[in-house]
């Protein structure tokens, strides 16, 4: 709600959704008479925008008017302006930021968090008198505020400091944005993340790092993950290969290129094939050259491929010198030139061509020699755009829960454009023993694994049908992709069978563990409840964790002790019953991910089951952004909503009922825009978007549409 109030009067108590959206101090008796009243454009504020407190109204025989902050005409003063001399004094509370026009309105430009708080302002007459004050209370939302989120986790990155070093001289691989759950990280020279490459791995459990065969006694891994070379010499130059597993078995891979420092590009002291990206870094739309140094004198042919690896589906370009021609691959875009000194211009660059290529070099004496280079391209993505490439790879079954003998689509969202083949395990572990099915995107075939059954079934888009589900189907699913780029990424999924109740309904004497409720909300207690305990158990252990890692776990009850022994991973939160179910009171975030109950039995064998917890932070108050609230027939709108939660589902609402989309409507793929083009008379109205998640949700303050005729 938005209003104003003129002094002196008797103030209104009502403040609605203060700090939620912009609000205002409303007068309770106006006179007839038009009065001074102010209004924030636009209405809400994100960080690092624009707004106008605009004077609406503003008396003709005034003479002079000022801005405060806060609601004091004490309070410290913004400007002061003159009308007769068209002179603007700036006060203290002028933060550099500030415009007062001749109008009476308020320009604050690229506001902050600081600028939140009420503005006030002050109208005189020529008699020297004040004629009214006026205030407005602005709030400024969190940057997070966008209709398109990317993914809640940071991108795994590695800075090399400095970014070139001299031959002798000591350099920094300084690692960013670590997974909080890491087990452990391997560090690789080149590429291909291979054992024979390994220089180092570091284990987080135990704070230890162990050489790798490719360790030359230079290298030095940190438990940040940061790796430091020393004594650096011509042949350490290259790519460098990060790759960590975090506790819930997923996989992340980044890379760096290590550059000597020279003061020409072109002058190497090695006769060694370069590749130079000119730009280093390039933005979408432009074009890039990647220049070839060294490029021997006796090759025969030059291959280039979109990929680190040599494979007929990402070859771009074929040069032959006997024939002094170029022969065009599958890869080929139409916008890359290849030259006869090895080099390849890009133009006209889309976000597509981010990553890896490779530049194959055939001898006279038929050898082959390799050569990488990473290329980064830059892109801008407005806040109210549709974003989805840097979305995480997710899991959903569809029917979330199905009865014994029927099918269920393990349908996958976010899969990677630069994909080269993914694999489908049953289970949380990524074996061979467990692989049910993999798909190669080259050749668009699928090979079934030692654990397929002949009822599953993968398509195109890495989606796993399962047929005629049976009881000993349920239970956790794992997908992993492996990219061009030679990054992987895991994902896991839970089939549960459609049953009333957990414990009383099982035919099977299967472990099972299931969270009660399925999706917590921060700040509330989950109950992981085991089912099926066998009878002739004498421990049980729990570990936040797949793996059984003394560092993750979180208790060890003995029933011959009835009694409970606390481990490393256990936050005062926890609670264990005899029957071994797990109560975690007072969840966060960090209680998100896999865990793991290991029964040991009498006769000392052992038994585990795994279940995932689902944590969710209840949404935020959404709010709705219109391109204009007042349109003519036959014209366009835009509608807006803003939320500070990744990941939730929006649904739009048209004076209080769920909007039904005629022809004329278009949601973004999030639907966070609402676009109506043509519009009519009956799409006036208000308009509302309701953000939610699977604990809670909110709906937007109203947006009134006016519709006027031609």
């Amino acid at each position: 709600m938005e209003a104003s109030f003129v002094l002196p009067c008797k103030w209104c108590t009502h403040l609605q959704g203060l700090l939620l959206t912009a609000s205002f101090l409303t007068c309770c008796h106006l006179p007839a008479t038009a009065q001074i009243t102010i209004e924030l454009v636009p209405p809400h504020v994100i960080e690092g925008e624009n707004v106008l407190i605009r004077v609406n109204n503003m008396p003709e025989n005034l003479t002079t008017l000022a801005w405060f902050r806060g609601m004091r005409i004490k309070s410290p003063q913004i400007g002061q302006y003159t009308l007769a001399t068209n002179v603007t004094v700036l006060g203290p509370g002028h933060s550099g930021r500030e415009t007062l026009y001749s109008n009476g309105s308020l320009q604050i430009y690229n506001v902050t968090q600081e600028d939140v708080g009420f503005y006030s302002l002050r109208i005189m007459n020529k008699h020297a008198q004040i004629v009214s004050i006026t205030s407005i209370y602005l709030n400024v939302y969190s940057s997070l505020w966008t209709c398109e989120h990317p993914s809640p986790h940071a991108k795994l990155t590695i800075e090399s400091v400095p970014p070139s070093i001299s031959e002798g001289g000591s350099v920094l691989l300084l690692v960013k944005n670590l997974p909080q759950n890491l087990l452990s990280l391997f560090w690789y020279k080149g590429v291909i993340a291979v054992k024979k490459f390994e220089l180092a791995r570091h284990i987080k459990a135990t704070n230890s790092s162990v050489p790798g065969p490719a360790h030359t006694g230079r290298e030095t891994v940190y438990n940040n993950g940061s790796l430091l070379l020393q004594e650096v010499m011509q042949n350490d130059t290259g790519f460098y290969t990060l790759r960590t597993m975090s506790t819930d078995l997923k996989d992340e891979v980044a890379h760096v290129q290590l550059f000597m420092d020279t003061s020409l590009s072109t002058c190497y002291q090695l006769s060694q094939v370069k590749i130079e990206s000119l730009p280093q870094k390039v933005a979408i739309g432009k074009s890039v050259l990647l220049l070839v140094h060294n490029l021997p004198e006796d090759f025969q042919a030059f291959f280039w491929y979109k990929s680190a690896y040599r494979r007929d589906t990402y070859k771009i370009a074929e040069y032959s010198r006997a024939m002094d021609a170029t022969i065009m691959g599958s890869a080929y875009s139409l916008r890359e030139f290849i030259y006869n000194n090895g080099s390849m211009l890009i133009i006209d660059v889309t976000e597509d061509d981010a990553g890896f290529f490779m530049l194959e070099i055939l001898r006279k004496d038929f050898k082959i020699e390799k050569a990488h280079i990473q290329l980064h391209v830059n892109s801008f993505v407005p806040n109210s755009k549709d974003s989805g490439s840097t979305a995480s790879l997710s899991i959903e079954s569809v029917p979330p829960s199905i009865a014994e003998g029927e099918s269920v689509l393990l349908l996958v969202h976010n899969l990677p454009k630069n994909l080269l083949s993914l694999f489908w395990y049953k289970g949380v572990i990524a074996e061979e023993k467990s692989e049910l099915i993999q798909h190669i995107i080259a050749t668009s075939s699928s090979l079934p694994g030692p654990a397929h059954s002949g009822r599953e079934t993968v398509y195109s888009n890495g989606s796993l049908l399962l047929q005629r589900v049976m009881h000993n189907d349920t239970g956790f699913y794992t997908l992993r992709t492996m990219s061009t780029d030679l990054k992987d990424e895991i994902a896991h999924v839970q089939l549960q069978l459609d049953t009333s109740t957990c414990c009383n309904r099982l035919s099977s004497d299967q472990l099972i563990i299931e969270p009660v409720p399925w999706n917590i909300a921060v700040g509330k207690s989950v109950l992981l409840l085991v089912c099926n305990v066998p009878e002739d158990v004498q421990t049980f252990f729990w570990y936040k964790s797949v793996y059984r890692t003394d560092i993750f776990k979180i208790a060890e009850y003995s029933r011959a002790m009835e009694s409970t022994i606390w481990g490393l991973a256990h936050s005062g939160r926890e609670m264990v019953y005899t029957n071994g179910s797990l109560l975690i009171q007072n969840v966060t975030e960090h209680d998100t991910g896999l865990y793991m109950l290991e029964i040991l039995h009498k006769d000392f064998k052992l038994e585990r089951a795994h279940v995932q917890v689902h944590v969710n932070t209840p949404v935020s108050w959404p709010f709705v952004r219109v391109t204009d609230t007042t349109v003519r027939v036959q014209s366009s709108v835009v509608f807006t909503c803003f939320s500070a939660d990744p990941g939730v589902s929006i649904r739009w609402l048209f004076n209080k009922q769920s909007l039904h989309l005629t022809e004329r409507m278009t949601l973004s793929p999030s639907k966070c825009q609402l676009s109506i083009d043509p519009v009519r008379r009956e799409d006036a109205g208000k308009y509302q978007c309701e953000v939610s998640n699977p604990v809670s949700s909110k709906s937007s303050l109203p947006v009134c549409l006016s519709v006027m005729e031609e």
